[in-house]
């Protein structure tokens, strides 16, 4: 803790509350002190100079810093002290909430001509007081700092006694309490390899991601990461039991062991369909709207889990059963199309390639990737155009290749291999 004093030239200032001058034209700040000496007869505030820093769930070091003003009708002689309490709020579920004294402020510098002080408190100080520690504390988790003013002549001033005007006000910032919630600090994503879904019409293709972890430390915080699969069945027919499957523990991995860059750690994970649909389900068990679900967790090495369980936030995702209503049933879909090659060896499509014919005619040159692990070819199909053929040759080494097939939506519109079928593909532009 650290507590210091502000000393700089007194100005004339005009009191707070007891000023009684009518003013015509005025800022929204003069509007909001005129309403508060019109309303209030006498009293106290805490204006908030300024506030700074964050509560690292990593580092007890990490501080949080305040400057702060007291105002009150008699220009500040009626400051007697200020307590500054924390309060931790454990919104985990894990029951660890707590709260306590930080300190009592009683000598003061002066800002402006009226009392003023500084604070600042670290993450160390707080958990002492709130009785809590560093391993109990979550993302999510809320720190609470109050501020309460006590009078020389026995009153007290604190969050539950201001209005929105003073509390939340440009000028009077007055709100006497500082919410911090709790960030993991942990730079974590999921970026989607192919469009990642089962369709019941629609080629479909092995769920694949890229994931990549920053602890900020070269991945001294971290340990594990863990992956949860479930499933909701939302298909069920008269007569049918549901097939839905609680949620269990699919993969894990050490991240030690992961391909680490300039302290990022990577992984390309794929999840062939098969194992995705587990061994009780099939695919002719899905039915649209049917969902996989997949929740990643961080471990951290002293034991706490990081995660979240709503989709698409940073570690959830879904994988949702649809079916295609077909956009191109009768005339290609005009627009961009791109096609992702795959390599597993890493040396190209070994003389396999794609060609394009639009209307009879050959468009472009031989769509293929020469050399390494993946690469992207675009062609486009105009507006009017009757037929579009897109037909595969083969090469060497066929069990290396793979494809996905994006449509001028970004939607799956095919996939194969490795072995893909000579001649031409089937391509579907689902609504």
């Amino acid at each position: 803790m650290n507590i210091k004093f502000k000393f700089m030239k007194n100005y004339k200032v005009y009191v707070l509350l007891v000023m009684a001058v009518f003013i015509t034209s005025c800022s929204e700040d003069d509007k909001i002190s005129v309403l508060v000496q019109e309303t209030v007869g006498s009293g106290a505030i805490l204006r908030t100079l300024s506030q700074s820093g964050a509560l690292d769930m990593f580092d007890t070091a990490s501080t949080l810093s305040f400057s702060i003003q007291e105002q009150d009708d008699q220009g500040g002689a009626l400051l007697d002290n200020v307590v500054i309490t924390a309060t931790f709020i454990d919104n985990n579920g894990t029951d660890n909430s707590g709260s306590g004294v930080l300190a009592t402020i009683s000598e003061f510098g002066t800002f402006e001509g009226l009392p003023s002080f500084d604070y600042d408190v670290t993450l160390a100080e707080v958990l002492t007081a709130v009785g809590v520690t560093l391993p109990q504390v979550l993302p999510g988790d809320q720190f609470v700092i109050d501020m309460e003013l006590f009078t020389t002549d026995g009153r007290s001033f604190k969050n539950s006694d201001t209005t929105g005007n003073v509390s939340g006000g440009s000028f009077f910032s007055s709100p006497y309490r500082y919410t911090k919630v709790v960030d993991d600090g942990i730079e974590f994503a999921i970026e989607d390899v192919n469009d990642n879904e089962v369709s019941l019409t629609n080629p479909n293709t092995d769920y694949s991601v890229s994931i990549t972890i920053d602890d900020g430390n070269d991945q001294a915080l971290v340990e594990t990461l863990n992956i949860y699969r479930a499933f909701v069945d939302r298909s069920i027919g008269d007569g049918e039991t549901s097939r839905s499957e609680d949620e269990a523990l699919f993969a894990t991995f050490t991240i030690a062991d992961l391909d680490i860059e300039e302290g990022v750690s990577s992984l390309d994970y794929v999840i062939t369909l098969d194992d995705l649909y587990g061994p009780n389900l099939t695919f002719d068990d899905l039915g649209v709207n049917d969902e996989f679900q997949l929740r990643y967790e961080v471990v951290t090495a002293d034991g706490r889990i990081v995660t979240t369980d709503e989709n698409d936030t940073e570690y959830y995702r879904a994988v949702f059963v649809t079916e295609c209503i077909q956009l191109n049933a009768d005339a290609p879909f005009p627009g961009e199309y791109t096609i992702n090659f795959f390599d597993s060896f890493g040396d190209g499509w070994d003389g396999a390639f794609f060609t394009v014919t639009i209307d009879g005619e050959q468009v472009g040159g031989n769509l293929t990737i020469e050399n390494g692990e993946n690469g992207t070819e675009t062609f486009t199909v105009p507006e009017g155009a009757t037929s579009l053929v897109l037909s595969y040759t083969s090469g060497n080494f066929e069990e290396e290749h793979t494809y996905t097939l994006l449509d001028p939506n970004g939607n799956s519109a095919g996939a194969g291999g490795p072995f893909i079928e000579v001649g031409p593909v089937e391509i579907q532009v689902c609504e």
